[in-house]
């Protein structure tokens, strides 16, 4: 019976690990087409695996392949340039002005003196003049 060696697949990979990769022709060359986005090997190496993980899991979870078995992709789409960077919470508008969530935050210094200043007091009507609401 051949004694288990160090470098044989594990059921689950340990985190915390450094697992050691060995790089043929194919694997460098494609590493080196994610590398021109300026991630360095790690994150190359972090992306590639999420994305094919995140396409195996929704393939599961749709049933399309079974749990375990790797599914073929199909097709795919893309957007031509990233998202632009923003607030990951976008305020609330009213009538009343932007209401700010507590996980929004303010995107220059005008609004964080806005968001500190004080609601203002309701519109008084001048005059004797009175309006039908609606």
């Amino acid at each position: 019976m051949a004694t288990q060696q160090r470098t044989q697949r594990r059921a689950r990979p340990i985190a915390g690990t450094r697992p050691t990769v060995r790089l043929d022709e194919q694997f460098a060359r494609d590493l080196a087409v994610l590398m021109q986005t300026g991630d360095d090997l790690t994150t190359a190496m972090r992306t590639a695996v999420g994305i094919v993980a995140d396409m195996y899991r929704t393939a599961w979870h749709h049933g399309s392949t079974p749990v375990g078995t790797a599914p073929t992709l199909k097709a795919y789409k893309f957007v031509e340039a990233p998202p632009v960077p923003g607030p990951p919470v976008l305020p609330t508008v009213t009538h009343e002005g932007p209401t700010w969530t507590p996980s929004s935050s303010p995107t220059s210094p005008d609004d964080a003196r806005r968001q500190q200043q004080p609601t203002r007091p309701p519109f008084q009507q001048q005059g004797d003049r009175t309006f039908a609401r609606a």
